[in-house]
């Protein structure tokens, strides 16, 4: 088996390029949110059903490994963003099979109605500009497609309201909510859709 070389050369000068990336904001990580890592992989694993192949975009990795147990559960194809180049790079060695991009601005770096599914592993009061990011969840989710973030619960403050008139506002709606283990998760799609 021949190897082309210069095919070599170019995709490890992609590879380097890619990894010396700046980190950027995209959401306020804090150490506190790893523990409803867990819960909400637990969530998608027992309550979310994936078809083969679909597109699944998962943002905050959080090194991968769940996903790498919802694409063991179901054969996904597993499209990765996250600001941290070295939750990235670790990720990128353990689970090659994955596409990678590091989130460098609320502009989503994927075609208009690419993925059956976002799922977001960061809960969503940590995330800078909301709105922006909404919108981009709309242009890149199939019609059929579903969006699925959390929060943690906050028995004081109801945030169906504002996050209704959000999505709204892009032609989104909640379709489920569901509080499981101290995280409010929400289910999202387009307007109209049964």
């Amino acid at each position: 088996m021949e190897i082309n070389e210069k095919k070599l050369i170019s995709k490890w000068e992609k590879k380097i390029k890619f990894l010396n990336r700046p980190d950027e904001n995209l959401f306020k990580a804090k150490n506190s949110d790893l523990i409803f890592v867990p819960i909400f992989e637990k969530f998608l694993g027992n309550y979310v059903t994936l078809k083969y192949h679909q597109k699944v975009l998962c943002i905050g990795c959080h090194t991968g490994k769940w996903v790498n147990s919802i694409d063991h559960q179901t054969n996904i194809k597993g499209y990765i963003l996250d600001q941290s180049i070295r939750n990235l790079q670790t990720s990128m060695h353990i689970y090659p099979h994955f596409n990678y991009e590091i989130a460098s601005s609320n502009a989503l770096p994927y075609k208009d109605k690419k993925f059956h599914y976002i799922l977001i592993n960061q809960p969503f009061d940590t995330f800078l500009e909301k709105e922006e990011l909404i919108k981009e969840f709309q242009r890149i989710i199939k019609k059929k497609g579903k969006i699925i973030l959390y929060y943690k619960i906050n028995l004081f403050f109801n945030r169906r309201q504002q996050l209704e008139s959000m999505f709204e506002a892009v032609g989104l709606q909640i379709e489920n909510i569901t509080h499981y283990r101290g995280i409010e998760i929400y289910e999202i799609k387009n307007k109209g859709m049964a």
